[in-house]
């Protein structure tokens, strides 16, 4: 994780000393280490971790570059009366949560719910799909009949994970197919048809994030620069 409660602040841990201890944000009665190397900083549970809801992950330098650009406030933010949540990045809008990892079809369903009903917006996932796109299991072909730059995208295998957000109105859903490219596609299935169209990630930086994001990265230049070492 990239916060933690450190002198009862939420603190990155590239801004302590390594070894240091603090408290997870999410369930806090769980200490933390700081981890502070030269290319990595994360916090990590000191022996037991508590038991987190279905599809949390850990952080992975491909969701941290994600984050790098935005203000403390807007990135891991719990959410929710009860604590339900801990959203990956939080605007004034808008929820993005970012998925690597295989997450169950059901908490899917749950997670879209609990932040269309808590902001009243669409959540947006941003999914990695590198490798299924590297081992061409993923092919695009071109819609003859649209004009508006949309094409068809086919799966083998589909991540029935992954159709959960693409087929429910209660989403916007975004595959980052090479964190180095410039481009997502945004996913959407209608009348059982996969279609996709591509986006710059320029532009969904402008749309969503630009608003939390910190002074350096406000005329958005720097933010390609932020998965380079990936």
């Amino acid at each position: 994780m990239k916060y933690a409660l450190f002198n009862n602040k939420k603190t990155k841990a590239k801004d302590v000393v390594s070894g240091a201890i603090g408290k997870d944000l999410w369930f806090r009665d769980y200490d933390v280490i700081a981890c502070v190397g030269k290319y990595r900083q994360y916090w990590k549970y000191i022996g037991e971790m508590p038991e987190l809801p279905n599809g949390y992950e850990p952080e992975t330098d491909w969701h941290s570059a994600w984050k790098g650009a935005l203000i403390d406030e807007a990135c891991e933010v719990i959410c929710g009366a009860n604590r339900e949540h801990r959203a990956d990045i939080k605007t004034n809008e808008f929820v993005i949560e970012i998925q690597k990892c295989k997450i169950d079809g059901w908490a899917v369903v749950e997670r879209n719910k609990f932040y269309k009903e808590l902001t009243g917006q669409r959540l947006i996932w941003i999914v990695n799909v590198e490798d299924a796109w590297k081992n061409k299991r993923i092919s695009t072909s071109l819609d003859s009949s649209a004009k508006d730059g949309r094409f068809i995208i086919k799966w083998k295998y589909f991540w029935k994970w992954v159709e959960e957000m693409a087929i429910t109105n209660d989403t916007f859903l975004y595959l980052d197919f090479n964190p180095l490219n410039d481009k997502l596609i945004y996913t959407w299935i209608h009348a059982n048809k996969t279609y996709g169209k591509w986006i710059y990630k320029v532009d969904f930086f402008n749309k969503y994030l630009k608003e939390v994001a910190k002074p350096d990265f406000k005329e958005n230049e720097k933010f390609m620069d932020l998965f380079k070492d990936i």
